[in-house]
């Protein structure tokens, strides 16, 4: 049986993703988890400490379930690692009908000028995922298989975060992963 302290961070993570953190009141995360409010205050300080929290434990979600089985999947050659990114990320859009989006991406957009305290771990996050994809299109340069168009890693990896981002963002408002797909090829073309 999940602790207290999971349950109110398990429901605050799917609230916080179909609702968003200012979207999301004390009383639904109370409601959804079943603890009563001294006990929320017992584990968390306040909602924003709440927060961090989430977005913690989500990024660690992020890498065992996305990004460790694709860029980080040494036994993928360097193209296949960065499609598989987006691949996952795409049977994610659509396994949610396309409604969800990014967890990441939605709470960058709607925290990053009101909490700086937020804003902060889900820059590094980003930052994390154009470093693992740089690493990745710098090996597949090495070994000959990329040609990345004639520019650099370094010049690619932000724009292939990018690239995700907008996808997911857009097959978010149309609910529908065209946007998704052709990402997909622009980033095949892209990396050559």
């Amino acid at each position: 049986m999940a602790s207290n302290k999971d349950r109110i961070l398990e429901a605050a993570m799917d609230l916080f993703h179909d609702h968003g953190f200012q979207g999301t009141g004390l009383e639904d995360i109370l409601s959804s988890s079943g603890v009563c409010k001294s006990n929320f205050y017992y584990h968390f300080k306040s909602k924003e400490e709440l927060g961090l929290k989430v977005i913690e434990r989500k990024i660690q979600e992020m890498r065992q379930a996305v990004l460790e089985p694709s860029l980080g999947n040494a036994d993928l050659s360097p193209k296949q690692r960065v499609l598989g990114l987006f691949e996952r990320m795409l049977s994610f859009c659509e396994e949610h009908a396309c409604r969800k989006g990014c967890f990441f991406g939605n709470l960058a957009l709607e925290l990053s000028d009101s909490s700086e305290e937020l804003r902060k771990p889900l820059s590094r996050f980003f930052s994390e995922m154009e470093a693992e994809v740089e690493s990745c299109l710098q090996d597949g340069r090495k070994r000959g298989e990329l040609s990345l168009q004639g520019l650099t890693p370094v010049e690619l990896a932000t724009p292939i975060v990018s690239l995700l981002q907008g996808g997911m963002l857009l097959t978010k408002a149309h609910k529908d992963s065209r946007a998704m797909r052709d990402s997909i090829k622009v980033l095949t073309i892209c990396m050559g």
